[in-house]
């Protein structure tokens, strides 16, 4: 017990000598909500076809509205105008395990509350770089271009059950990854960023014709902002993906292009995205696309929140909706509490179950699936 004290004291002295010149921060994020799904495949397995049985999902989650983290972020002034920044983040579960559970089947549904892209110590985000007058360089693991789009075009922030990500094309993280950001340049900034390992599975290639090309990814980004008005455009290409499956050789392509925009006319905010996906390696899966309409609307300390989106994957009867709105009510700078209700209506090409910023669930064709969501969120 006297250990433990002396290693807090020590601790404590440590952090008020290091963020005394508010060079170093520490920050975090804890969010709890009570959510219930519906429409979920059995199992939670993927395409699963008509006439699949579906189950339900109730519990206490973490990470409804933003996925809970905690991260040290920091800069260093190196003169000239130049300064050292970074930033590392790990995602925690504050629901505590059992994140995911589906009613009704052994299987769980996908939670990134303790694993994945979501979870897993420093696998949120983990970077360091330059800025100064010639804009910014990073490298690490970082948010990529589609998704902080998205995120920025979302009322919902891409997160509660109504969130952009349960249609979307974009991949929200990447590693391996390089990218320069412009200066603001009289509203317009621009960035391109370069990824290494397109796909996670190691930049060292082997021996064997099925990793003889190691998948990389390229992605440029523009937007221009001036008082209420945004607009912006983006490009992205992944190469080296598996493209036969006879020979094994990684030489197909995905491309995804984004247009945005949104105006605030102070009473309400309006928002949209589309999306165009496609690949030269599948036949089945040939060209996706995707748009969003979205409105924000300030009321008090909180907002209303409403959007529509649409995906078509190509496919016949490859259409699916949602309908999702919102509430945000601000208890104060730091604190908030948040309801969310959407609605997804899938064709017989489409599976697709919902989800929070945390939590994803798989859906059956050509059934509706449903997600609710009331909670708390914490930012220190």
């Amino acid at each position: 017990m006297k250990k433990s004290l002396i290693a807090l004291a020590v601790f404590g002295a440590f952090s008020g000598a290091a963020f005394a010149d508010g060079s170093v921060q520490l920050y975090g994020l804890i969010d709890l909500g009570v959510t219930h799904f519906t429409g979920i495949a059995q199992g939670n397995i993927k395409n699963a076809p008509a006439g699949t049985p579906t189950v339900s999902s109730t519990g206490l989650s973490s990470g409804v509205e933003s996925g809970s983290r905690i991260g040290l972020k920091g800069t260093e002034d190196l003169g000239g105008g130049v300064k050292a920044m970074f930033d590392v983040e790990t995602g925690f579960c504050a629901a505590g395990t059992g994140q995911g559970g589906v009613v009704g089947t052994a299987n769980s549904g996908t939670s990134y509350c303790t694993g994945g892209p979501n979870g897993g110590f420093m696998q949120r985000q983990s970077w360091v770089g330059l800025n100064g007058n010639f804009g910014t360089v990073m490298a690490g693991r970082m948010y990529t271009n589609p998704f902080n789009n998205e995120a920025n075009m979302d009322p919902f922030g891409y997160g509660l059950t109504g969130n952009i990500g349960n249609l979307a094309l974009g991949v929200p993280r990447s590693q391996q990854t390089v990218v320069y950001i412009t200066p603001d340049l009289s509203g317009f900034t621009g960035n391109i960023a370069y990824v290494f390992d397109a796909v996670g599975q190691g930049t060292i290639t082997s021996s064997t014709p099925q990793t003889s090309k190691v998948p990389r990814a390229v992605s440029v980004d523009g937007q221009y902002a001036n008082g209420p008005v945004l607009v912006g455009a983006s490009y992205t290409q992944a190469s080296n993906l598996l493209a036969n499956p006879t020979t094994q050789v990684n030489d197909g392509k995905n491309t995804l292009w984004q247009l945005f925009g949104s105006y605030d006319f102070g009473v309400a905010k309006l928002s949209g995205i589309y999306e165009k996906s496609s690949n030269d390696y599948s036949a089945t899966y040939p060209d996706a696309k995707f748009y969003m309409l979205g409105v924000t609307v300030p009321v008090g300390p909180g907002a209303i929140l409403a959007s529509y989106s649409h995906v078509d994957n190509g496919m016949t009867d490859g259409q699916a909706k949602q309908y999702a709105v919102g509430y945000t009510y601000s208890l104060s700078k730091q604190t908030n509490l948040y309801a969310s209700y959407a609605h997804i209506t899938n064709g017989n090409g489409t599976y697709y179950g919902g989800g929070d910023s945390t939590d994803g669930f798989h859906g059956v064709a050509g059934q509706s699936a449903n997600g609710l969501g009331v909670g708390i969120r914490h930012q220190f």
